[in-house]
């Protein structure tokens, strides 16, 4: 029979464990502490007995820690060492070490006591966390040729749900993005989660969320235990009562927040650096994809928009001079037909007709950026305080308007009746999508783009720009129907109840005025419209209002350009019409010749696209030998080009085909009676 062992015995063995070793009681206070404490925590032990364990770990885990002592003491059990997680004490100097510990109760003393000893890792960490960085490396290798190989990144975030989980042993892997208004988040993708389906959860971006703490710091979020904080309500959703601790960083697109990727544990978790690069390095692997694929369909959306521009202005310039035939003979008829009102009402009929189609020509060229645009000062505040009592009278009672107007906003160049017929484009399709009536909110505002912060649209150069925003309650339009919106002829009303051409025209003006046209919608929560406009570093001095000199009829004679025959017989006809004499050529050397041969032209009428020398090279050249000579310009359709060449009150006075007979009678006596060049 064995000898009692005394107490003194007892204590040469606590003080011979060659880990630091503590008796903490029930209340998480240090009873006993040996030699290797003391040096392990740089403290001498009568400051460590009595101290509350949590003073041993850094404040950013007191908390997370307080709760696991808690429900270790609830059901106490021999944990040995390494079987937890690797853990950091904070020593007297501030420096921190990682730590393993095993803990167990007890027995021999009051119930509710513990026995921890706590062991320094720093090397094996360091060797670990080596071992780690190689790992981790090769993943992110891995998914890097991953994105190589297949950049879409709706696939390629997919991927990242198991190779996350695989890489960093992680239970679940979420990714979430925010919704245009950035006023929700909804889940993208998820794996290790099988009894919900993120897809379909929305959580309210709000001061309680992760999302808009990502937003406002754009870093990682480490929650080492999801039950002891009460920060994050959004983490409820992704996490359930199964998932304890949770790694978030945020996604990028072009600089720009536009969701997350969070890591998720079933166990408590400290995360370490190299768990936040890692997730870092695939968030950014995932912005560079995303950003690649949206440049690369941005790229293909402008090129199918300009190869769609250059048909429809080659459409529009040939179906503008058959109308011109149309239109003229149906007006020289009306007066043949004079004392015939039968006859006299349909040629009205069918002229009428005529200016509709020409109206369609002139929204293919607005959306083709080939229209002329008589560009003057405009308040788009001013335009939009205006616009109001038209909407409220059209709409009725069933849509409640709202105006948001910036103060101050700056005056802005553009075509103002072509900014009007924009915004009442978008007015009428913002009703259009709310048959039940909702809110249509005005709204203008002011944007400045510079190299730190560039516009995220790549039609838009850095820069000041006003904005008008059109937004509506209405249906939405889905990811497919939003991405052919503007194209021309695209339409999802019905048969007869629209041409497809209004948001093709409002884009078109808005390029053609050095801005463009954003879309943003989402089925079930509306459309805003939005239409850049730069802002002018040095603006113009208003123009002066002329009033067209009257159209009496002429006596002088004159000189038709025009390659088109019957266009160059309307013309002609009209002018013999009103009383000039008229000499007529289809090219610009018979127009030279004629001008060299007569002496008595006061005037020359050209079309610009003309065969080899153009109408404007025809003028420069006319004008070399006759300076006082005036010019009128018209066109089917108005090229980039001939616009450059064109001086403002030419562009002005340009007469767009088909015009009427009084519209030519106007222009030529002006320019006959002011000498307006």
């Amino acid at each position: 029979m064995h000898a009692p062992i005394d107490e003194d015995i007892y204590r040469s063995l606590f003080e011979a464990a060659p880990d630091a070793t503590l008796l903490i009681d029930g209340d998480g206070r240090i009873c006993l502490a040996n030699a290797q404490a003391e040096q392990l925590f740089g403290r001498p032990r009568a400051e460590l007995v009595g101290a509350p364990i949590e003073s041993l770990i850094p404040q950013r885990f007191r908390d997370a820690h307080a709760g696991h002592r808690r429900r270790y003491v609830e059901s106490a059990r021999i944990r040995h060492m390494g079987a937890g997680p690797l853990l950091l004490a904070l020593r007297a100097d501030g420096s921190e070490i990682p730590v393993e510990i095993s803990l167990s109760p007890a027995r021999t003393v009051a119930t509710g006591f513990t026995v921890a000893s706590v062991r320094d890792v720093s090397e094996i960490a360091r060797t670990r966390q080596a071992a780690a960085r190689g790992r981790y490396n090769l993943y992110i290798a891995r998914f890097g040729l991953r994105a190589v190989g297949d950049p879409d990144f709706a696939s390629l975030i997919e991927a990242a749900g198991p190779l996350i989980a695989e890489a960093m042993q992680v239970d679940a892997v979420v990714s979430v993005r925010l919704t245009p208004d950035r006023r929700e988040c909804f889940g993208v993708s998820a794996y290790g989660i099988a009894d919900r389906v993120p897809e379909r959860m929305r959580a309210p971006i709000g001061p309680s969320s992760m999302m808009e703490r990502l937003m406002a710091t754009r870093e990682a979020i480490v929650v080492p235990d999801l039950a002891a904080q009460s920060r994050f309500h959004d983490l409820d959703l992704l996490s359930g009562p199964e998932l304890r601790s949770a790694l978030g960083v945020p996604l990028f697109d072009a600089g720009e927040v536009i969701g997350a990727l969070t890591a998720l544990g079933r166990q408590p978790r400290s995360w370490s650096d190299d768990d936040i690069h890692f997730m870092q390095s695939i968030a950014n692997t995932l912005a560079t994809a995303l950003q690649r694929a949206t440049t690369e369909e941005r790229l293909l959306h402008a090129q199918r928009l300009e190869a769609l521009g250059q048909l429809t202005s080659g459409v529009a310039h040939d179906f503008n001079n058959l109308l011109m035939v149309i239109s003229g003979n149906l007006q020289m008829l009306g007066d043949v037909a004079a004392d015939r009102p039968a006859a006299l009402a349909l040629s009205r009929q069918a002229i009428n007709a005529a200016e509709r189609g020409a109206m369609l020509t002139r929204k293919l060229l607005a959306f083709a950026r080939k229209q002329p645009l008589n560009a003057d000062t405009v308040d788009l505040n001013h335009l939009v305080t205006e616009f109001r009592d038209l909407v409220q009278r059209t709409f009725g009672e069933q849509v409640s308007l709202q105006l948001k107007l910036e103060p101050a906003l700056p005056i802005v160049v553009a075509d103002a009746a072509q900014l009007e017929t924009a915004l009442l484009n978008l007015a009428l399709n913002a009703r259009d999508a709310m048959p039940q009536g909702g809110v249509l909110v005005l709204e203008t505002a002011e944007a400045d783009f510079d190299a730190a912060h560039p516009p995220r649209d790549p039609d838009l150069e850095p820069g000041r720009y006003a904005c008008l925003r059109v937004a509506d309650s209405g249906a939405g339009m889905t990811p497919e129907v939003l991405a052919r919106a503007i194209e021309p002829f695209f339409t999802t009303k019905g048969a007869g109840k629209g041409s497809g051409l209004g948001l093709s025209m409002v884009y078109g003006f808005a390029r053609q005025s050095g801005g463009t046209l954003t879309l943003s919608s989402e089925p079930g929560r509306g459309t805003a419209a939005t239409v850049y406009l730069p802002i002018p570093a040095d603006l113009p001095s208003p123009k002066v209002a002329r009033h067209d000199a009257s159209a009496a009829p002429g006596r002088e004679t004159l000189l038709v350009v025009e390659d088109q025959a019957d266009v160059l017989g309307i013309a002609a006809g009209f002018l013999e019409q009103l009383g000039y004499s008229v000499l007529k050529a289809c090219d610009s050397e018979t127009a030279l010749r004629l001008l060299g041969e007569h002496a008595e032209i006061e005037l020359m009428f050209t079309d610009i696209s003309l065969p080899g020398m153009d109408g404007i090279a025809l003028a420069k050249a006319a004008r070399a030998a006759r300076p006082a000579l005036p010019v009128l310009f018209s066109t089917a359709c108005l090229s980039d080009a001939a616009t450059s060449r064109l001086s403002p009150g030419e562009i002005a006075g340009l007469l767009e085909k088909p015009y009427l007979r009084e519209e030519l009678a106007s222009r030529v006596r002006k320019l006959l009676s002011t000498g307006v060049r």
